[in-house]
């Protein structure tokens, strides 16, 4: 029996991908694990607990960052005090390898990391010398897609790497849901459309500025395209739909309940991922089309950064080249493909896979 600790600064049920990740991760852990016996002797083969800065819902992005590095900055006297009961000492993500790098010269343990992309491709220089003081000698790493081992390689660290997507988790799906509840979401005439969607934080990497200024005005007057989510690109995004005299066709939700994103995710034609290359700001993974996916979505995603990692191209989507309007354009004006994206997704990202990786790889480290 091992106790793994789990520490993480991005913490979240209803969050963004990494505060999922460490959300549904260490959850899933506590699900297996068995409670304590009498002497403390846990009744499984691993007890998880945990020290995490925990999102709330409709906390703003600002607020969420400025907790975030409280927790970072105060986090280590409590960490090196749980940690004297820990056989594994896991980090939600390279933030906090000080604190990583403080347990295991204390307590001689072996500590894991979680690497999601721009995590350590960040390129401010006080960062990167952070990283190569204290990121670069932990006993293991757990990049979450092949664009991530990219990048966690030129780091040159010392422990071995092990890929490991972000599991998924199937709570989304609803087959009963139908275009008349997609129809009194949206407010509009929605007879003969064809809607596309896209869900999650609007960040300029995720493309949808670019989207409607350069692919949308080309496709037929048929599309609608519905945005759901809020972020720092809400305010250019509006801007150019209303240059481009677009109000009527994108529609522009804000963020969305749970019930909503059910509505919208399995009942529109497609769901579009369309991202483009910001330097210094890449996708690390994509949590968003792969939940379009388990809805039995067609998925259009840009084959850029993590992405490949999480649509397999014909298999759970399709990839289209970034940034290339004309393919955008190709791909969206044929007719939409049948879909069997579910059974596929969840045998390739379902946690029950994802989880047994991890407890292997923490079985070498105990």
């Amino acid at each position: 029996m091992s106790n793994i600790l789990f520490i993480s600064r991005a913490y979240g049920e209803h969050a963004g991908g990494m505060e999922r990740l460490s959300f549904e991760l260490i959850s899933k852990f506590e699900e297996v694990a068995s409670p304590p016996c009498q002497g403390g002797v846990g009744g499984g083969a691993f007890v998880a607990t945990k020290i995490v800065n925990e999102t709330k819902p409709n906390q703003s992005l600002f607020f969420s960052r400025v907790r975030s590095a409280i927790f970072a900055i105060t986090v280590l006297p409590k960490a090196l005090l749980a940690s004297r009961h820990a056989d594994i000492v896991h980090i939600g993500d390279p933030v906090l390898s000080f604190i990583g790098w403080c347990i295991m010269r204390v307590r001689k343990i072996p500590v894991a990391v979680t690497v999601h992309g721009l995590d350590i491709s960040y390129a401010n220089p006080l960062y990167q010398l952070y990283l190569k003081l204290f990121f670069r000698s932990f006993t293991t790493y757990f990049p979450i897609s092949q664009h991530a081992k990219s990048l966690l390689e030129k780091h040159a660290v010392r422990g071995p790497i092990t890929v490991i997507p972000p599991g998924i988790r199937d709570h989304l799906y609803d087959s009963s849901k139908t275009k008349n509840d997609l129809q009194q979401l949206l407010k509009a005439d929605i007879v003969e459309k064809t809607i596309l969607a896209t869900t999650g934080r609007l960040m300029k990497r995720k493309g949808h500025e670019w989207f409607i200024q350069n692919v949308f005005p080309k496709l037929s007057q048929n599309f609608i395209y519905v945005i759901a989510g809020s972020g720092l690109e809400q305010e250019n995004i509006a801007r150019a739909v209303e240059l481009l005299g677009l109000e009527d066709r994108v529609l522009m939700l804000g963020r969305v309940s749970h019930e909503d994103q059910k509505t919208l995710l399995n009942t529109v034609d497609a769901f579009i991922q369309p991202n483009i290359q910001v330097v210094g700001d890449a996708e690390g993974f994509g949590i968003a089309p792969l939940e379009a996916a388990l809805c039995n979505r067609a998925v259009f995603a840009s084959n850029i950064d993590g992405i490949p990692s999480a649509i397999h191209d014909g298999k759970n989507g399709t990839l289209v080249e970034s940034g290339n309007a004309d393919a955008w354009v190709q791909a969206l004006s044929q007719p939409m493909p049948k879909i069997h994206a579910r059974e596929y997704t969840l045998k390739t990202f379902g946690w029950g896979r994802v989880l047994e990786e991890y407890k292997r790889v923490f079985n070498l480290l105990a």
